[in-house]
């Protein structure tokens, strides 16, 4: 079952014993499951209050600023984290009080130690792609040959006016679109060519008109709802909306399709900011959600690609045999991981993002 951030921490009052403490995550909705805070809460007698973001960018303003008040963030690997870290941020963890630590797949250490290299403040959680997110029927209803494994779905405006009555979303992430349209243009997400940034730009703004809103989070809800037949997303917000879809009784198929042109690469971790005010809990809490059984069922919830390996022999194989949300290592060799960009090149990138949306 799916809840927003304030149901879940309206649920978890009461089930920690009375005067225990209280443990505060800030986190994407839907991102680890009912059962396994319940049963954190349970075991340890801590409360959980958990806040939902929207948008890394939100995320990084109230790190940056300090005094965020959380104790556990899920930060995007790269580039937030690591744009972070110089910062000191984040508290470094003692891996002696992650014993689960051991559970986390070694190639995904392998990508967080290529940028966490001076001790440990973030534990993999999660990790997916970007993609191609429609309402089966609905699309096939417009368009029975339809290019759902491609971006042009998105990009291409002929195709994309096709499917503007019936709903269009994309995120409202800069990174995101403009990285998926550099995609499409067959220019590299890394590239610092102004020039590419701008094609990607103008690319944007022309289908901008067929697109009904751009949003981080809503459109979970609008594509359960029947609201967006075709969205540019997270792999596993797919899974999320096809559960939300299920239980409104809603009788239409949510699919998600990994684009033929590759795509971006995404890691969320669990960390701990430099001045939480619960870090014991907040360590506690890694730790168990490292757990092989509480992981997997984080991972069959949300349909997001868990990092834990330990946890991979219980999920569930309908998922697990999904190569749109767990691709072949063929295929993720032709992913790119967002690099972390100069000041310079954010500032473009965020000048380009606006102009896109027709903000400037």
């Amino acid at each position: 079952m799916k809840f927003l951030g304030a149901t879940i921490a309206a649920m978890m009052i009461g089930l920690a014993p009375a005067g225990a403490d209280e443990m505060k995550l800030y986190s994407w909705s839907d991102y680890f499951g009912a059962a396994p805070l319940k049963a954190y809460s349970a075991e340890t007698g801590t409360e959980i209050v958990y806040d939902i973001f929207d948008s890394n960018e939100i995320v990084e303003t109230k790190m940056l600023a300090g005094g965020s008040g959380y104790d556990v963030v899920t930060p995007n690997l790269a580039p937030h984290f690591a744009r972070q870290l110089p910062a000191k941020v984040w508290a470094a963890l003692d891996e002696t009080a992650l014993p689960n630590l051991k559970n986390i797949d070694s190639g995904i250490m392998a990508q967080l130690r290529k940028f966490d290299t001076d001790g440990l403040h973030g534990v993999p959680w999660m990790w997916g792609t970007t993609g191609i997110i429609v309402n089966a029927e609905k699309i096939k209803a417009i368009m029975p040959d339809a290019p759902v494994d491609s971006f042009a779905m998105v990009f291409d405006p002929a195709i994309v006016s096709k499917f503007e009555s019936c709903g269009i979303v994309m995120l409202d992430d800069g990174e995101q679109v403009l990285g998926s349209a550099l995609i499409y243009l067959g220019k590299d997400i890394n590239s610092a060519s102004e020039a590419d940034i701008d094609a990607a730009q103008a690319l944007v703004a022309s289908i901008r008109p067929h697109v009904r809103r751009f949003h981080s989070s809503e459109y979970l809800n609008g594509l359960a709802a029947g609201e967006y037949c075709l969205a540019l997303g997270f792999s596993g917000d797919a899974r999320v909306a096809s559960l939300r879809a299920k239980e409104a009784g809603n009788a239409f198929t949510i699919e998600y399709h990994l684009p033929k042109e590759g795509g971006l690469l995404y890691f969320d971790l669990l960390a701990v900011p430099g001045d939480a005010a619960n870090k014991p809990a907040a360590v506690k809490f890694i730790d168990f959600m490292m757990r092989p059984e509480m992981a997997a069922i984080a991972a069959n919830e949300t349909g997001f690609a868990t990092a834990n390996a330990a946890a991979l022999a219980l999920v569930d194989p309908l998922l697990k045999d999904d190569r749109n949300l767990y691709p072949t290592s063929h295929t993720i060799a032709k992913l790119t991981v967002p690099r972390v960009l100069s000041e310079k090149q954010q500032r473009y990138w965020q000048k380009a993002w606006r102009k896109a949306l027709g903000q400037t």
